[in-house]
């Protein structure tokens, strides 16, 4: 059957396509641009193309999801960030939409099946993986049937010379640490100002249907309290930059 690796431009995910690679498997690798990545990782992957092509490597292929829209609309949205603006709504914990419509389904999309699906969990967090086989992709988990851990996922980067990639996921993540949203606002004015918008615009409309609040960040502090923009920061290097969303 044909393999697949899921590439989602983190430490684990390179290191696991970079194994595979060296011990000569065959297989395609796949990455989902649902538009909302950080921008070191979007970076990193135009880096790791380049990489790849230089030493004689198939390159990733790069799908863009087509999310079809509520209550049988004809929109479709490629990026996570128009759809959640469009339906006012935020990424929750409760709801995992985003890795369901904009990650799984356009991979199930595009494979051939059966096939096998590689994916970058490793050995230190074998509790997660689960063999498990649906509509014909079967997940193999590569990382753990060589024992490697997360230390060991980032030894294989260097020992290839490659800068190690910072942990991947996306800028409206409600799964973020509150030091990640800081990380957002100091070095992505610019995205922190879009994740504050959808924040704000949610929470005008769940006040105007009469529903509880509801914040972009999953443990219930609205962002602009996170990054605490009204404190006064001795140090330079302390400050963030400016912001231009007046929010």
């Amino acid at each position: 059957m044909k393999q697949y690796l899921s590439f989602g431009g983190g430490v684990n995910s390179v290191a696991m396509m970079l194994m595979l690679l060296e011990q000569k498997k065959d297989f395609e690798t796949i990455f989902v641009d649902h538009g909302t990545d950080w921008t070191e990782t979007y970076e990193y992957l135009g880096m790791f193309q380049g990489w790849l092509e230089k030493n004689g490597h198939k390159p990733i292929t790069i799908l863009n999801p087509k999310v079809p829209g509520l209550k049988k609309s004809k929109e479709t949205f490629s990026n996570l960030y128009d759809y959640y603006y469009h339906y006012r709504m935020v990424p929750s914990f409760m709801m995992r939409i985003c890795t369901d419509k904009f990650k799984i389904r356009p991979i199930y999309e595009y494979v051939d099946t059966p096939c096998f699906m590689m994916l970058g969990i490793d050995a230190g967090e074998s509790k997660r993986a689960k063999i498990s086989s649906n509509k014909g992709v079967e997940n193999r988990f590569p990382l753990i049937e060589n024992e490697i851990n997360r230390e060991g996922c980032k030894q294989i980067i260097l020992d290839h010379g490659l800068p190690v990639p910072m942990k991947s996921g996306c800028y409206i993540c409600p799964f973020q640490r509150e030091g990640q949203w800081i990380e957002l606002r100091r070095t992505h004015p610019d995205l922190f100002c879009k994740a504050q918008k959808l924040e704000q615009r949610n929470m005008q409309y769940r006040e105007s249907t009469g529903k509880k609040p509801f914040t972009l960040n999953g443990n219930g502090e609205l962002l602009k309290t996170i990054v605490d923009e009204d404190q006064l920061r001795l140090f330079k290097d302390d400050q963030y930059p400016p912001c231009e969303c007046e929010l």
